[in-house]
């Protein structure tokens, strides 16, 4: 029934920002590497058993073991962040996520023509869509492996290995202030997430984080309904403009990071905070603008043109966002990447409960608002080493404190220890 879907969605989601707070500070213990890969390779199973559901509770279950992968995000964060240089961050970071998304897409389509494919075999409904979930998860594991076999955690090798180099260096050379190379990997997990959940600026990329990829999912799971309430639309018209506001991901994420890494590259990380607050603020007002409209004032084509403008902010600001996160708490970014990317998932659940509660439009509405605030308090943010939007650094700070994971000294950071060549360039 429509209630035990939402259900199972609403506990789906719940168990991602479990795992999004987790599995960061976790990789920064053992390794993005062999992370992803136990990751994968077990979450797998439950998208086997998922062609197997009998009953609700079955698919309970299934559908909240099947969220704990949307953790993967988190770690293909972290992993671009440990692997591009802070020049370009922000668009790397930006265009993993954004072709992940993209990759949710192309997977519905996928299933979709295995569907026919199957029925056109001559089997019927149930077994055509159980046979066509089967092909997901065989995905998944193969990716897991490639993982393991094919990659690093970072361009000077494995977490083991530098690990070990560490190690042995460690009672030769002074402490750097990166924490024990020695340390277990829960210890190592424990303090990146008490590090970062310490820091209040990450608090404020949490917030934001939910008014942007949060709404993004609010909005695409409501837009048919709505464009069909609003501008008279059919159910399969407004699929189509949904489908086109999903097309952004292949270029509006990248947008953002590359805006952020070009204010970068002329205002350093001051230029990161500009960028950002003002992607949430356009968010937020053209949302707004798109609440407004009717089928009188805007019409269909109208519509169509705001809900991609809008589409492209909301993209934009997830890759600004993302752009930041590395400079925040470089001592920690797994922690800090994963309760950020929480703020997505949480901002979904409180969208999708203004929906149920005030309707769909003044949800939206009050959704816009909320964006708009979430932007005023990017304002509110200040590196210490690099200064805020308004202020300067001060001099007296320690600048080198608050460089991104891939320009510090020596040091432990995401679970991986190397040392820093020729300024971080690599």
């Amino acid at each position: 029934s429509a209630s035990d879907a939402s259900t199972t969605t609403i506990v789906s989601v719940a168990f991602t920002i479990i795992i999004r707070i987790i599995c960061g500070p976790v990789a920064d213990g053992l390794g993005v590497r062999l992370t992803y890969t136990c990751m994968l390779i077990v979450l797998c199973i439950p998208g086997f058993l998922a062609v197997f559901v009998q009953d609700f509770g079955q698919l309970l279950v299934v559908r909240a073991l099947i969220g704990l992968i949307g953790g993967s995000f988190v770690l293909t964060q972290l992993w671009t962040t440990l692997m591009f240089h802070s020049n370009i961050v922000g668009l790397a970071n930006a265009t993993t996520a954004g072709w992940g998304n993209l990759g949710g897409g192309a997977a519905l389509v996928v299933i979709a023509l295995c569907f026919g494919g199957f029925k056109s075999s001559g089997y019927d409904n149930n077994t055509a869509w159980r046979a066509s979930l089967a092909w997901p998860p065989c995905v998944v594991f193969l990716t897991g492996f490639a993982i393991y076999f094919l990659s690093d955690d970072c361009p000077y090798g494995n977490y083991t290995e530098l690990k070990k180099r560490k190690a042995e260096q460690a009672t030769d050379e002074p402490d750097d202030g990166g924490g024990d190379p020695t340390a277990e990997p829960a210890s190592i997990a424990g303090r990146s997430l008490k590090i970062a959940a310490s820091n209040w600026r990450v608090w404020i990329l949490f917030v934001v984080y939910m008014f942007c990829f949060g709404l993004e999912l609010v909005v695409n799971g409501q837009i048919s309904l709505y464009l069909s309430q609003a501008f008279a639309m059919s159910q399969q018209e407004g699929a189509l403009v949904g489908g086109c506001f999903g097309l952004t991901n292949l270029f509006a994420r990248s947008l953002g990071g590359g805006m952020s890494d070009w204010a970068y590259s002329k205002w350093s990380v001051r230029g990161r905070i500009w960028s950002l607050f003002i992607q949430v603020i356009l968010e937020g007002m053209l949302m707004l603008i798109f609440t407004h409209g009717t089928y009188d004032t805007y019409g269909p084509i109208g519509a169509l043109m705001v809900l991609i403008a809008w589409g492209i902010t909301v993209q934009a600001t997830e890759g600004g966002t993302y752009g930041l996160v590395p400079f925040v708490e470089p001592s920690a970014v797994g922690g800090v990447a994963g309760i950020v990317g929480a703020g997505g998932n949480t901002g979904a659940l409180i969208g999708n409960t203004m929906v149920k509660y005030m309707k769909v439009r003044p949800a939206f509405a009050g959704l816009g608002w909320l964006t708009i605030c979430a932007g005023f308090l990017v304002a509110l943010i200040h590196m210490p080493g690099h200064g805020s939007m308004f202020c300067a650094a001060d001099p007296i700070e320690e600048k080198k404190d608050e460089k991104p994971a891939q320009q510090q000294q020596p040091q432990q950071q995401g679970g991986q220890y190397f040392s820093q060549q020729q300024g971080g360039q690599y």
